[in-house]
């Protein structure tokens, strides 16, 4: 499976999941991965394809009438839609923020927000800025550099590395908090950061990851008068965009100091890959190092425990 679509794959699974849409089965196709969808008593078949002169190319196997079908279509090509379209907004000033990591076992939690003027599109379009998960990272680096280099000001970023993140999951597991309670804390950190600079800032769009919203509670409870939209698909829009090719320019770098630091190969998602990785870990350095580089609290963790701790928990 091209590294391409199992990028996208950790995106898109969560948006499955929040629409109650299974995956049944997956397998490797000439040039992509299929996989088997199901919600309720309807299914589907998903075609993902990588070619470096496409990008990621889908295709949804169901029939014409099918809300599934329906609803596949609206998380899968929503993104290709005109940023000036109305259901996002009409602001002339405002911050986009996405993540990236938060369904990778190895390596950290990246959060980036991302100020952008209306004026700026055109720039921020010509550099290449849109849905990071249609660009290998040969153009996110790219990409990222320019942002940097054309909007020094204009962004703020968190990097959670996998002691820090175990950390703070535990802290909030203590509160009877959880994941998603911790990527709202994320998002409000960094936009927060921004909106503390002298900015002209009507809202704020953030990538929605629960349907809870609990990203837009958090700063309504500091910013009651902000406009905020928290939604699934916020990729599409440039700030958001900027935003994402951010954090994925930062969790890669992060990557590959992990993989340096610790001279072995640490695999994106946390399929059977990752689970033979963690055992070669393991045999390294000790599964009592394993926080150091994963984040513990995935059920990847429990196939990777010895024997005689799995017996005593």
């Amino acid at each position: 499976m091209p590294k391409e679509i199992e990028l996208y794959l950790s995106h898109l699974i969560p948006l499955l999941e929040q629409r109650g849409i299974s995956i049944y089965q997956q397998k490797d196709i000439d040039y992509g991965r299929q996989l088997k969808l199901q919600r309720q008593d309807q299914k589907a078949t998903l075609n993902l394809y990588f070619s470096e002169k496409r990008g990621i190319s889908k295709v949804i196997g169901a029939p014409q009438n099918s809300e599934l079908k329906a609803e596949l279509e609206l998380i899968l090509f929503a993104e290709t839609q005109e940023i000036t379209q109305p259901g996002l907004h009409l602001w002339h000033s405002w911050i986009g923020s996405d993540e990236c990591g938060k369904g990778d076992y190895f390596g950290p939690l990246i959060v980036t927000a991302f100020y952008c003027k209306r004026e700026q599109i055109s720039t921020l379009r010509k550099i290449g800025v849109q849905d990071s998960k249609k660009l290998n990272d040969k153009r996110i680096a790219q990409i990222a550099r320019q942002i940097y280099t054309n909007f020094p000001t204009q962004m703020a970023t968190l990097i959670l590395k996998a002691h820090k993140y175990n950390e703070l999951i535990d802290k909030f597991k203590d509160q009877n908090l959880n994941l998603n309670d911790l990527l709202a804390w994320t998002h409000d950190k960094v936009i927060t950061e921004l909106l503390h600079k002298d900015f002209s800032c009507e809202g704020v769009l953030i990538d929605q990851f629960s349907k809870a919203q609990k990203a837009k509670a958090r700063l309504l409870s500091k910013f009651p008068d902000l406009q905020i939209i928290e939604r699934s698909a916020a990729e599409r829009d440039v700030a958001v965009a900027a935003a994402s090719i951010l954090s994925r320019y930062q969790f890669l770098e992060a990557r590959a100091q992990l993989d340096k630091k610790y001279q072995m190969q640490f695999p994106l998602g946390a399929g059977p890959a990752v689970v033979k990785a963690g055992q070669l870990f393991i045999d390294k350095y000790g599964f009592n190092r394993l926080a150091e580089v994963a984040k513990v609290h995935f059920k990847t963790t429990i196939k990777l425990m010895p024997m005689e701790i799995s017996i005593e928990s």
